[in-house]
């Protein structure tokens, strides 16, 4: 994240002092910062690079998750999910409850981010057909936070 865009290029060079880096991402709150749900760094694509899943592969697999949600009798997606309810959907085993509260303290997540999080594990234990949030699901959604 740099004002030039070109920060992580391998092909076109920064042109930001360290300073206007640093200005430039100060410029979002961290209240902000707290309501994005994946933090992804993307980097350039190569023509030779190629996914293990299809398109097709993948459609299915956000279909069967989508079903899964449906199945539960949620009101709403996983990413819509309100605070109230959450927990009834977001069912955390005993191990990864153990994770969570490791990184509530670890990361010093707020309330929202905690919710976040369960969310997205959430739905990564749904793309893989899993009726609870397993230890790795949730350590994929921590992944996916801000980091400082």
């Amino acid at each position: 994240m740099s004002p030039c865009g070109n920060l992580l290029s391998t092909h076109k060079e920064c042109r930001c002092s360290d300073v206007e880096v640093n200005r430039y991402k100060g410029r979002l709150s961290e209240p902000f910062l707290d309501r994005i749900d994946l933090y992804v760094t993307m980097t350039d694509v190569n023509k030779n690079d190629r996914s293990d899943v299809s398109s097709l592969e993948f459609h299915e697999q956000v279909l069967k998750a989508f079903k899964m949600q449906k199945q539960r009798a949620q009101e709403s997606l996983n990413g819509k999910l309100e605070d109230e309810i959450l927990n009834r959907y977001c069912i955390l085993n005993e191990e990864s409850q153990m994770v969570l509260d490791k990184a509530i303290v670890n990361l010093n997540l707020s309330f929202r981010s905690i919710n976040k999080v369960k969310k997205v594990a959430r739905t990564i234990a749904d793309l893989e057909q899993s009726e609870t949030i397993q230890r790795i699901h949730l350590m994929e959604a921590l992944s996916y936070r801000k980091r400082a």
